[in-house]
């Protein structure tokens, strides 16, 4: 579902994208823009090595980054301030609203959240969290570097879930609309 939301954006087939984390390369082979590279620790990508490895070498722009590598805290906060150098249009996160306690081990969501609860509570970028793909969150860029103060790596899944709650999340035909908006 992720590919067919992103092959929405408006214009799609001329933009560059960046796909941190392919695992079997499912979402990046069906994302139809006209440059594309993959990024992956598993052999399966189109440049393997860490994600901290790629931004060492990379001197390429995109228009869409999609986050997807490791959903632990430290390094999903890394990507995306990374990605904000290069990214020119969005950056999307996949997995940022675990569904259970169960979906905060690191082989799953882990505790992404704390980055997407730092970006709506912290900061003015528009950002617009899905009700589906757990959380499947847009950044509109031009975006900012966040440096969340220590007590965010805190914040509790139960916290999380009773702010997540107070505002609303965005339904597939909304996201699209935005998307065809706004590039």
């Amino acid at each position: 579902m992720t590919c067919e939301v992103i092959n929405q954006i408006d214009g799609i087939e001329n933009l560059t994208y960046l796909e941190l984390g392919c695992q079997y390369n499912i979402n990046f082979n069906l994302i139809e823009c006209k440059k594309k590279l993959s990024v992956d620790i598993n052999g399966q990508a189109m440049f393997t090595g860490t994600t901290d490895d790629f931004f060492k070498q990379n001197k390429d722009r995109y228009d869409i980054t999609f986050i997807d590598a490791n959903h632990d805290y430290e390094y999903v906060l890394r990507d995306f301030n990374n990605a904000v150098d290069i990214t020119d249009k969005w950056i999307i996160m996949h997995d940022m609203v675990p569904p259970s306690i169960e979906y905060t081990k690191s082989s799953r969501c882990s505790d992404s959240y704390k980055v997407l609860n730092y970006l709506r509570k912290s900061t003015d970028m528009e950002v617009y969290t899905c009700d589906f793909e757990y959380g499947l969150t847009f950044v509109k860029m031009p975006g900012k570097k966040i440096k969340p103060p220590k007590e965010n790596a805190d914040l509790s899944y139960d916290s999380f879930m009773m702010y997540i709650k107070q505002f609303g999340f965005v339904k597939e035909n909304k996201i699209i609309k935005i998307l065809q908006e706004n590039t």
